[in-house]
C-alpha cells in the first residue's frame, strides 16, 4: 500500500546527482513512507531521470520537490535538503517516517535527527527518548563489529540499540551479550537491519536513519498510575490489568508507551530474585491492543522461558469475558484457521482471520491449517447503561455476556471464532462486517462477492471492544482483572 523508495546515498552518488542538476554537493534526500517495506535502489546514481518515473500518475503519487535551508550550529554551514514527499491524506501522521542519510560533518545524533525531521534539538531528544529513531547496521563491516565486541564503554550510536528480539519479549532483550561468543555476536550484529536507538549519542556520517516525526501516542498508558492495576507480583512474574487501547508490544514510532514500558515507569521499580533492579519487564504473551485485562510479564528471561513451556504444555488457563448482541452457543467450539494468515508479523494478508467450520479433508492438508478450540461455559443476558466512561450507546438491543475458556491461543481467536458463529463482539469493527462468513462457505461466486464486499468494510477498532482477558491461572499464580469497561 506504500511505495517507499529507500535511496542509500554515498558521497560519490551525491556528486553524480549534483552533476545532473538534481542535487547540490553535501545534499541528502529523505522520503516519507507508510510502513517498513522498501524497494531498494541502492546502486544507481540519484538523478531526476532515475527518481521521477517512480512517482507516476498511475500510482497516484504526487512528488513535491521543495528546497529547505538548515544551519548547523557549529560551523554555520548551510545544508541544502531536497525533500520528496508522498501526500496521503488518508494515512495518519504517525504512520509516516523519514528515511535519510546522516550528512557530512554531523556527529551528534540529536543534531542529525533535528536536521532530518526539521525539529529543534529539544524535540529531537524527545523523539530519541520515546524510541522514534532508528539506524541501519549494514554500514558496519566485520572488523567494526569485532571492535565493538571488545569495547568496554562504547559511545557510538551504532551499538546503543534496544528492540524486540526474534520471538517473545518487548523490552530488555532476552539474550545476554556478555555470555555470547565472538562468532555468535558477529553473526547476530551482521544480520541486523534497522535497529531502534534509545540513547542520545554520536552517530557516523553516512549512516542510514529512520525517524518518525509524529510518534503514535497512547494515553491509556497513564492509567497504570492506578496501582490497583498491579494484580500480582512475585520474584519472577508480574500480572497487570492492561487498559484497552494500549499495545502489549512497542509501536515502531513509540517504544515507551506500551505495556512493559508503562508498567515499568508507573508501577515500578521492580526487583529480581537476586535483588537487582529490573531494567524493563518482559512480555510473556500478547493481548490485542483493543482488549483489556490480564497480561503476564516476567522480570527476567528465565521467567519468559518458563511461561512459554507452560503454554506449550497447555498448563495455563485463561478465561475471557465477551459481550455480543447475539447469544453465543454453549459448549466446545473447534474451528480451523489458515496457518499463513495466523502468523504474527506477516504482511500482505487480510487484517482479520477467517476460519473454517469444516476440518481439512486429509492429514496432509491439515498441515496448512491451525486448530482453534475454545469453550463457552456461560452466556447470559446483561444490560449496559450509557456512561461517560465508555461512551458506548447500547441502544435498544439485548446484550449477552459470555464466559469463555480459551483452550488454544491463536491470533484474534476469540474474535474470529465468535464472528464466524454470527456473534461478533460489540465495537469490533474488524470482525462485525464478516460475521457469519467462513472459508468453507465459499461455494460460489455470489459468496465470494459477498466476502469481498464485506472485506471493504473491515476497520481496525479505534475503541475498546467487548472483550476482556478476565483471569489467568498458571504455576500457582491466580489473577483476576477488574470490572470490564462495559460494566463500569
Amino acid at each position: 500500500n506504500c511505495i517507499h523508495i529507500q535511496l542509500r546515498v554515498m558521497m560519490h552518488s551525491l556528486y553524480v546527482a549534483a552533476a545532473s542538476s538534481f542535487l547540490s554537493p553535501g545534499s541528502f534526500a529523505f522520503f516519507f513512507c507508510a510502513n517498513h517495506r522498501s524497494i531498494s535502489n541502492r546502486n544507481r546514481p540519484l538523478t531526476a531521470s532515475s527518481v521521477l518515473p517512480l512517482f507516476n500518475s498511475e500510482q497516484k503519487v504526487v512528488a513535491d520537490l521543495s528546497t529547505q535551508q538548515f544551519s548547523e550550529d557549529e560551523n554555520d554551514e548551510e545544508v541544502e535538503v531536497v525533500q520528496i514527499q508522498r501526500h496521503e491524506s488518508s494515512k495518519p501522521l504517525w504512520m509516516k517516517c523519514i528515511n535519510a542519510v546522516v550528512p557530512p560533518n554531523v556527529r551528534a545524533l540529536n543534531e542529525a535527527v533535528a536536521i532530518v525531521a526539521n525539529v529543534t534539538r529539544e524535540e529531537a531528544n524527545e523523539l530519541i527518548d520515546i524510541g522514534a529513531v532508528w539506524a541501519k547496521m549494514d554500514l558496519l563491516n566485520e572488523d567494526d563489529v569485532m571492535s565493538q565486541y571488545y569495547e568496554e564503554n562504547p559511545s557510538s550510536a551504532s551499538i546503543q540499540y534496544a528492540d524486540l528480539p526474534s520471538g517473545w519479549g518487548s523490552g530488555e532483550e532476552a539474550y545476554n551479550e556478555e555470555e555470547m561468543s565472538l562468532d555468535e555476536y558477529v553473526e547476530r550484529q551482521m544480520s541486523l537491519r534497522y535497529r531502534r536507538i534509545l540513547t542520545p549519542s554520536t552517530i557516523d556520517p553516512g549512516t542510514d536513519v529512520r525517524v518518525y516525526p509524529r510518534p503514535r501516542r497512547f494515553p491509556a498508558c497513564y492509567e497504570f498510575a492506578d496501582r490497583s492495576r498491579l494484580l500480582y507480583e512475585d520474584t519472577t512474574f508480574i500480572v497487570v490489568d492492561k487498559p484497552p487501547m494500549l499495545p502489549t508490544q512497542p509501536e515502531p514510532s513509540n517504544y515507551e508507551e506500551c505495556c512493559p514500558g508503562c508498567v515499568n515507569t508507573l508501577l515500578g521499580p521492580f526487583k529480581t530474585i537476586a535483588g537487582d533492579d529490573v531494567v524493563r519487564p518482559l512480555i510473556c504473551h500478547r493481548v490485542d491492543s483493543c482488549v483489556g485485562g490480564c497480561v503476564v510479564l516476567s522480570k527476567d528471561g528465565n521467567g519468559q522461558k518458563v511461561f512459554s513451556n507452560l503454554q506449550r504444555e497447555r498448563k495455563i488457563k485463561k478465561l475471557y469475558l465477551a459481550v455480543t448482541t447475539e447469544p453465543v452457543p454453549l459448549g466446545m467450539h473447534v474451528h480451523w484457521m489458515w496457518g499463513d494468515l495466523n502468523a504474527r508479523g506477516t504482511m500482505g494478508g487480510t487484517p482479520c482471520q477467517f476460519v473454517s467450520h469444516t476440518p481439512p479433508e486429509s492429514r496432509k492438508k491439515a498441515k496448512a491449517w491451525i486448530r482453534c478450540v475454545l469453550e463457552v461455559v456461560k452466556c447470559e443476558p446483561i444490560s449496559i447503561s450509557k456512561s461517560d466512561k465508555h461512551n458506548y450507546d447500547p441502544g435498544t438491543k439485548q446484550h449477552y455476556q459470555s464466559t469463555i475458556r480459551l483452550v488454544t491461543g491463536r491470533k484474534h481467536q476469540v474474535r474470529a471464532q465468535l464472528a464466524s458463529l454470527g456473534c461478533p463482539l460489540i465495537r469490533d469493527t474488524l470482525y462485525e462486517p464478516i460475521a457469519g462468513m467462513t472459508l468453507d462457505n465459499l461455494v460460489d461466486e455470489y459468496a465470494e462477492e459477498r466476502m469481498d464486499e464485506a472485506m471493504q468494510q473491515v476497520r481496525v477498532p479505534r475503541e475498546a471492544i467487548g472483550l476482556q482477558a478476565h483471569a489467568i491461572l498458571f504455576a500457582g499464580v491466580r489473577a483476576k482483572a477488574r470490572t470490564p469497561w462495559w460494566a463500569e
